[in-house]
């Protein structure tokens, strides 16, 4: 996974300095997406209370730092989108690694997709800066842990996964098949995601599903 993201990491710390010298005189822009309706109303959508209580956490803190912010459901398999004034965008649902953990495997870090068994494959919970990028084909992903090569991204098709299909059933009990990496749908990608993040990139939030781990977004950014 490592040798695949090589490009990219190399240069992901410049970008990340230049973005961070950036917030130094940007703290007081607001970014706004106009694919997103004004009407949308946070209070009344599916959003469990758990992602309540991290969107007032965030809010209270101001933690987002001013930047667009996604929250992501692992036990619910959803994501929340808001953009920087904490104002709610968009919902999804979205497919996650197999493994039901909060950290990778550190023994991973240099094996092949193959190598990696069941158990491994974890979507690691946690607070993160996250930037637009390309993987190693040119295609566009939102990049949350590049080290790990997780990053969130349209759906893909694996052959006997029937990822797109998971994706769009009523129920989220199908919805961990990854290696570790964040499906959404073409158009929440397309459409919200990438406009919302493509400026400064912005925070996601990955809400932890082992108990122990409920302090993961407390102890400071990831990356």
């Amino acid at each position: 996974m490592k040798k695949q993201q090589a490009s990219f990491i190399s240069s992901y710390g410049a970008r990340a300095a230049l973005l961070a010298f950036a917030f130094l005189f940007c703290m007081d822009d607001a970014y706004s997406s106009d694919s997103a309706e004004d009407n949308i109303d946070f209070s009344a959508s599916s959003a469990s209370e758990a992602v309540k209580q991290a969107v007032d956490w965030i809010q209270d803190r101001r933690d987002n730092r001013y930047l667009p912010f996604a929250i992501i459901d692992k036990n619910n398999s959803g994501i929340f989108v808001f953009d920087t004034k904490s104002k709610f965008l968009a919902s999804g649902p979205v497919l996650l690694g197999i493994a039901r953990y909060d950290r990778i495997d550190p023994k991973t870090l240099n094996s092949s997709l193959s190598k990696i068994a069941a158990d491994q494959r974890v979507t690691p919970s946690g607070r993160y800066w996250a930037i637009l990028g390309k993987d190693h084909n040119g295609k566009e992903m939102l990049w949350i842990d590049p080290e790990y090569a997780i990053a969130l991204h349209p759906v893909v098709d694996v052959p006997g996964q029937k990822r797109k299909t998971r994706l769009k059933t009523e129920t989220s009990k199908d919805n961990r098949i990854t290696w570790g990496c964040i499906n959404v749908s073409p158009v929440l990608f397309e459409t919200i995601i990438t406009p919302v993040f493509k400026e400064k990139g912005g925070m996601i939030y990955i809400l932890p599903e082992e108990p122990e781990n409920k302090g993961l977004m407390q102890i400071g950014d990831t990356h």
